[in-house]
């Protein structure tokens, strides 16, 4: 018995003792490879290594996240005037991370959210901004992670309420606890957070939003793109220009659930949407509802379109180039066949509302035979079913006295309160409020 105790005892003390040089060595090569797996989620950013010093139970390094050259940096140099911007000149995130690692890190207890239970690493981070001059401003708040012995990263940020003032602005903030954990080896993440009410005021413009929460999940596909899902709620959100009442948008409550998943090697796709109180110039308080769902786009095609968009600039020019490249893919993608429906797309404004259901599906071809638009449009069929409340067509047609045509030509037809159109479209027949109405279909 007491030749077991002794053994055990020397295990122990080979676990917190000799462990941590191990685990540490194990530790820094996970934290760089969440660093590549992260980085290779986004082509915006760029993380460097500045610092890293491993001792034998903890560690300290210094990380910096900048832009890359993209779109999302080209319009922080345009929204900031900085023409021609250095490097250094774009503005950074610096983060200092302290590392306790071991298979007990018992170092980890001296600090906050320390624990004992095993894992490679328990880290802590503190981050500062670098807006562009080297002058590091704290960014309050700290990062809690645990990697655990499979390389799973769980990361929890917490920030307490607070405020800062200068003379150029006054920013105030009530909290945050947002979560996320990471897998590199299985490429996927899960996050939810909360977020309490902040505000930013600065000269003539305020800027509010209210409590916000989120959760979701995200996977890298095998076909490159990632799917997943995300729930969103936000609170109201109220921007303000100008002096005195000035001029104000914003919205009461957004409300978001999305998801995605590949199936077969078909991408499907569904997303529900709120936006309440939508503040719009000259119609007041606009209230949207949309409920999209996307079925059986092969996956393969898809994945050489988002690649070919994604590498040129989002301009009308640049895509129009990039149609040659992808031509195949588009005809493949549309041949496979596909459907789109939106089950539900209302839009109320304080003058009336205008409702609809909308559906297109084309219905997979055979791939042997030669590629062709009109029999493409042959193959189409759609639906399309609108309300438009009279109130808001009156309104339409004293703004565009053309717009009546469509009363009077039988596509808007009034029933009660409301102008309906009740729309079939297939074998290139498109039935309007059950009139027909061929389509000159151009020939192969």
């Amino acid at each position: 018995m007491k030749r077991w105790l002794v053994v055990l005892l020397v295990v122990l003390a080979l676990i917190v003792l000799i462990s941590p040089g191990i685990v540490g060595r194990l530790a820094e090569q996970n934290l760089k490879g969440s660093i590549g797996w992260a980085e290779s989620q986004s082509e915006d950013f760029l993380v460097t290594e500045e610092i890293f010093q491993r001792g034998w139970f903890t560690a300290e390094g210094r990380h910096r996240i900048e832009l890359k050259e993209g779109e999302l940096r080209s319009a922080i140099v345009e929204l900031t005037g900085r023409e021609a911007a250095a490097d250094d000149s774009i503005p950074a995130l610096v983060v200092d991370t302290r590392i306790d690692h071991g298979l007990v890190p018992i170092t980890s207890m001296s600090r906050a959210s320390g624990s004992l239970m095993p894992r490679l690493a328990s880290t802590v981070s503190t981050m500062h901004l670098d807006p562009g001059d080297g002058e590091l401003i704290a960014v309050p708040g700290a990062l809690y992670s645990h990697v655990g012995l499979s390389g799973e990263t769980a990361s929890r940020y917490l920030l307490d309420a607070g405020r800062f003032e200068d003379e150029n602005a006054k920013v105030q903030w009530s909290g945050a606890d947002l979560s996320v954990t990471a897998n590199p080896s299985s490429r996927s993440m899960q996050y939810e957070g909360t977020l309490q009410p902040a505000s930013v005021e600065s000269d003539n413009d305020f800027a509010q939003v209210g409590l916000t929460r989120f959760s979701g999940d995200l996977r890298q596909s095998e076909y490159g793109f990632a799917v997943g899902s995300i729930k969103l709620d936000i609170g109201t959100l109220s921007l303000r220009q100008g002096e005195g009442e000035g001029v104000t948008t914003g919205f009461r409550e957004i409300a978001l659930d999305a998801g995605s998943e590949i199936e077969d090697g078909r991408v499907n796709a569904k997303s529900v949407l709120h936006l309440g109180g939508v503040a719009v110039p000259d119609f007041g308080a606009v209230d949207v509802d949309m409920d999209v769902t996307v079925s059986g786009l092969e996956a393969r095609s898809t994945q050489t379109i988002i690649a070919a968009l994604k590498a040129r600039p989002d301009d009308p020019a640049a895509l129009a180039s990039a149609y040659p490249h992808i031509e195949s893919d588009v005809q493949k993608l549309l041949s496979s066949g596909a459907e789109i429906r939106f089950d539900r797309l209302d839009v109320s404004l304080p003058q009336g509302e205008v409702t609809a259901t909308l559906r297109f599906e084309l219905p997979q071809t055979d791939g042997s035979a030669e590629f062709s638009w009109p029999s493409l449009l042959l193959a189409l069929t759609a639906s399309a079913d609108v309300r438009l409340s009279v109130a808001l067509m009156e309104m339409a047609q004293e703004a565009d006295p053309q717009s009546g045509a469509l009363v009077a030509m039988g596509i808007l037809k009034e029933d009660g309160d409301f102008y309906v159109m009740s729309a079939q479209y297939a074998k290139g027949l498109l039935t309007v409020n059950g009139a027909p109405l061929p389509i000159p279909l151009p020939s192969r």
